[in-house]
């Protein structure tokens, strides 16, 4: 007979390996998809804001839908969705098609993550979790290093369309196998559902991030991107509105008024934006910019993943010799500075200049993104541990794709403004040398937030540090760090987890 709790965190890997491989190979693959269609390869960063924004909009609602369907049927219609998206993205023929899949594969990569771990935890005799959880916790790591040269490899030998058409075996693998060995869930009564927050919240999150994304690049008329941010604006103030008349709200912002966790993640917000940029910048510089081909360009890309996953080890001794305001505040700075220069590295001359950097960059994002996730649950109570981690994976994933927005807005700005390769348009290396320097600076912007925490902040944490902690702190203590946010898409299933505690 086969062992059910052996089989399903395997299930439960594959298919976050399926997502996590699919949210940073497409980066190396946007000149190629650009040239196909037609278009600017910087309109193209749509196609990867978009996938972000929808992991966004529904991370929050996972859980409830979790308890109203069963987190065994969500899991599987999750794989449906991302398999269904992924076909329509290899069909495409126009950026909005493409789009639209990608929004698909959004919706169903938010249910995949935090429901497959709601899975193993219902599922997973408690001796076997910590196993289990950690074999699913590989795809993280394992994506960023795949991800890049992978998706650079099948643009060079055989065709873009395939880094989406590579996800339908495994995906149909995938569901056949979880009709099979997954139980069937208990019955649950799910909380009331703020169907209003999540439209003003949804809607308005969406018609901001296409203002963003459409800024300068000549896509719509201006006045439609500033309708577009205004009536974002407006239907987020609403939601702020609602939420505070509202006792269960898909984001509580009674949260911003704890000190550690409002300046992790709203201050958190710009180093994040500048990582997000940075992982689609670079493969954009190396091949737009300096004629690298993809599999090079991929190759390369990987180096910010491996000082990442180099320095996780190091994070314990650095947090607690300096304490985390000072970890914060030195990091975000380092973390600004390693991205400033990347642009004027010429790696087409000396290509060993943009891996230090990266390496570099890779470092100190390690030990600054730890710091953070560990910090932000410092001080949140029991009760609203759901609510913070649903709020904390937000803001991550919209940080990311702003720094995708964002960054590829200033590319085009400097390229307007002169820094065009002649007869093509194209951004010359100098446009993408001079945005990275605003997106360092950009990112720098976080240091005002950190250094504005007490010197106390997360000594709870810390060896020596007062004996009574918050009520069931839901971020691990230093000794048990595991690993850092090394990839685009941030660990978004803490929301679940904690809302069964």
């Amino acid at each position: 007979m086969v062992d059910r709790s052996r089989v399903i965190p395997l299930l439960v890997a594959c298919a976050i390996g399926m997502e996590m491989i699919d949210a940073t190979v497409i980066a190396t693959a946007l000149p190629a998809i650009a040239a196909d269609f037609g278009v600017h390869p910087l309109t193209l960063a749509v196609a990867v804001t978009s996938y972000m924004l929808s992991l966004a909009v529904f991370i929050p609602i996972s859980g409830w839908v979790a308890d109203k369907f069963g987190a065994r049927n969500v899991f599987q219609v999750a794989i449906l969705l991302f398999l269904a998206g992924s076909i329509g993205c290899a069909f495409s023929d126009s950026v909005w098609e493409l789009v639209l899949a990608r929004i698909v594969q959004g919706i169903g990569g938010s249910m995949t993550t935090p429901v497959g771990r709601l899975v193993l935890v219902r599922t997973v005799p408690k001796d076997r979790l910590v196993d289990a959880m950690a074999l699913v916790a590989v795809p993280a790591l394992v994506g960023p290093l795949v991800g890049p040269p992978l998706g650079g490899f099948i643009v060079e030998h055989f065709n873009w369309r395939w880094i989406f058409g590579i996800n339908v075996p495994i995906g149909i693998l995938g569901l056949a196998l979880g009709a099979w060995i997954l139980p069937r869930d208990d019955e649950r009564t799910p909380t009331k559902f703020d169907v209003a927050g999540f439209a003003f919240m949804a809607l308005g999150l969406w018609l901001l991030m296409a203002g963003l994304d459409t800024a300068g690049k000549g896509v719509v008329g201006w006045y439609v991107t500033v309708g577009m941010l205004i009536g974002g604006g407006v239907l987020l103030w609403l939601y702020i509105g609602h939420a505070r008349r509202t006792a269960t709200p898909v984001l509580d912002l009674k949260l911003l008024a704890v000190p550690t966790f409002s300046s992790t993640v709203l201050g958190g917000f710009l180093s994040r934006c500048g990582i997000g940029s940075l992982a689609v910048l670079t493969p954009l510089m190396l091949q737009v910019g300096y004629g690298f081909s993809p599999l090079t360009a991929g190759v390369l890309s990987i180096s910010a993943a491996l000082g990442a996953m180099g320095a996780k080890s190091a994070v314990k001794g650095i947090v607690r010799k300096w304490g985390f305001r000072r970890t914060l505040v030195v990091f975000s700075v380092a973390t600004g500075l390693s991205i400033m220069p990347m642009g004027f590295s010429r790696p087409d001359l000396f290509p060993l200049g943009i891996v230090v950097l990266l390496l570099i960059s890779g470092v100190t994002r390690s030990v600054l993104f730890t710091a953070m996730q560990t910090l932000t649950y410092a001080d949140v109570d029991e009760a609203h541990t759901s609510q913070a981690t649903s709020f904390a994976s937000v803001a991550q994933q919209l940080s990311l794709a702003a720094g995708v927005a964002v960054g590829t807005v200033i590319v085009h700005v400097f390229a307007g403004l002169g820094f065009q390769q002649p007869g093509t348009g194209l951004p010359t290396p100098m446009a993408f040398a001079f945005a990275l320097v605003v997106v360092g600076f950009l990112s720098m912007g976080s240091v005002f937030s950190f250094a504005a925490l007490p010197k106390s902040a997360g000594e709870n944490y810390l060896p020596g540090g007062p004996k009574k902690r918050p009520a069931a702190p839901v971020a691990p203590s230093l000794n048990a760090i595991e690993g850092s946010v090394v990839e685009l898409e941030p660990d978004p299933d803490r929301s679940v987890a904690a809302r069964k505690r």
